[in-house]
């Protein structure tokens, strides 16, 4: 079973050089703008109490918005699903896809998430039922992966029967 903060720790081990930088820029806009906020006080208490609030905005959303970033221009990578066959005699699923590195640095570590969720119908209803997945699993890729190319991979699902009503989705992670 997967902690919630089982993602978070994979992440800060797996820093690179932009994640540092990012983090350092973002405590020193934090100490600026609290000193910014330090000596607008007296003379404009209003403005310094919404740089203030600004600044927990930047510090409390700051690091979501740039592990985003980071993951679409330093780690960007692309999964595709090429195969999904139910076993007709025995309750195993096998789904079968691929994993790109489209991005220009080697990754030394992909994780590849398998959910099957019911199929889509509306934005809301989605989000809602991809909290509560029928299945959920993944496959750790530790082999490096350059700049370029793919890697197969598969995933076997042993005691389950997928019907018409499921589909099945992907989360990757690449460092």
């Amino acid at each position: 079973m997967e902690t919630p903060k089982h993602p978070l720790l994979v992440y800060i081990s797996h820093f690179q050089m932009g994640d540092y930088i990012a983090f350092a820029w973002l405590v020193l806009l934090f100490f600026l703008f609290i000193f910014l906020a330090i000596l607008l006080a007296k003379k404009r208490p209003g403005l310094a109490i919404g740089i203030v609030l600004l600044d927990l905005l930047l510090l409390f959303g700051g690091p979501f918005v740039m592990k985003h970033y980071l993951d679409r221009s330093l780690r960007s990578h692309h999964a595709s699903l090429d195969h999904v066959q139910q076993l007709v005699f025995s309750e195993t699923l096998i789904v079968q896809g691929t994993l790109t590195n489209t991005s220009p640095i080697t990754f030394a570590w992909c994780s590849v998430g398998v959910e099957v969720l019911p199929k889509k119908e509306g934005k809301i209803t989605d989000m809602l039922k991809g909290l509560k997945p029928f299945y959920r699993g993944s496959i750790s890729l530790e082999e490096p992966l350059a700049s370029g190319e793919s890697v197969a991979f598969e995933k076997l699902i042993d005691g389950f029967r997928m019907d018409e009503t499921m589909e099945v989705a992907l989360k990757t992670e690449c460092y």
